[in-house]
Order: C-alpha cells, then structure tokens, then sequence
C-alpha cells in the first residue's frame, strides 16, 4: 500500500487566480486561443484548452503560469492572486478569519506584512489619509458655507464626510482589535 501523499489539492487561492484570470482576459477582450498565442510567444506553450481548464477551476496554476499570465493579459501578478474586496476566504496557508479582506489584499500587493506590528503601521496609515481626506472636504464645505461655490456639488463632499467618518471608525475599531492600548485617531 502507497501512503505517499502526490501534493496538495487545489486551494482557494488558486480559485482566486482561475476566477482573476477569466475575468482580466474577458475585459481585455482577449480569447484562450488568443491568450495562448500569446503565452506561446514568451517560449512558454499552454493550449486554449489547458487555459479553459484552469479557469474552470480543473487544473492548477503553478507559479510560472501566473508570470506569464500576467505578462500576456499586461497585468501584475499580483492582480490575479488578490481576491475581491468582498472575498472573505482567507488564501491557502492563512488562518481563517484572523484578517479582515482589506488586510488580505494589501499583503498580496506586498503593501503589509500580516503581523501585528505592520498590521498597525498599516491601519495608522489608513487612519491618517482618511482623517485628511474628510478634512479636505470639510474645508471645502466651509467655503461653500462663506459663499464660495466649487465644481463639485456640496452633497457629493457632504457624502466623503460621512464615508470617511465611518471608515476611521472601523479602522479605529480594527487598531483596537489589534492592540488594545492604542490611541483612536480622530479626524
């Protein structure tokens, strides 16, 4: 009897990479037989109907396919590994529901690494753009206020206000998740 394990099944980041990719190659209007060609111009050869598998979830992508994958579809990798903002499947390797699909997406993108440390550096970076962001908005409502109307109608800066209110307050509540002797950033 062969107790031998032949490697992993497929994981969900690989889901994530099929769905990514359909997606990016059907907005650049751009065929599996088209993509292919394009893949075999890089010295690499996957047929339309290898690709077809892989979208569908029936084959794995391995490293080097998702290189080529992007240069041929002209994206990053990075593009087809992050999951959307609305995923809330943790990638294969990562522990289920520790992050939030935020924290998730800037790690592919290499923008934080998922410690607590980054993971706070990160948030305070968050925290202070959307604290100017609705600041900017407020001065400009101040000018409406003193008589001095802009392009942008007032609703539309009224509106970032409130979106930036209730974003510092998540990224508030996620810092303090992290370390509960942080300071709140208020803006």
């Amino acid at each position: 009897m062969d107790d031998r394990q032949r490697g992993n099944p497929a994981g969900h980041t690989n889901e994530v990479v099929a769905a990514n990719l359909r997606k990016v190659r059907q907005n650049s209007g751009v065929d599996l037989r088209e993509l292919s060609a394009r893949i075999k111009a890089t010295g690499r050869a996957i047929s339309p109907s290898a690709l077809s598998k892989i979208e569908n979830g029936d084959r794995r992508v391995d490293v080097d396919d998702l290189t080529v994958f992007a240069y041929a579809l002209e994206t990053t990798p990075a593009a087809l590994l992050t999951p959307s903002s609305e995923e809330t499947q943790a990638p294969a390797g990562v522990p289920e529901s520790q992050f939030t699909p935020e924290e998730i997406q800037a790690w592919i993108q290499g923008r934080v690494k998922l410690t607590t440390e980054d993971l706070l550096r990160y948030w305070k970076e968050q925290a202070y753009d959307s604290a100017n962001y609705k600041r900017v908005s407020e001065e400009i409502l101040e000018q409406y206020d003193r008589g001095h109307p802009g392009v942008t109608p007032r609703e539309v800066h009224a509106k970032r206000i409130a979106t930036h209110r209730e974003r510092l307050a998540m990224i508030n509540g996620r810092r303090m998740e992290l370390d509960p002797m942080v300071m709140p950033i208020d803006g």
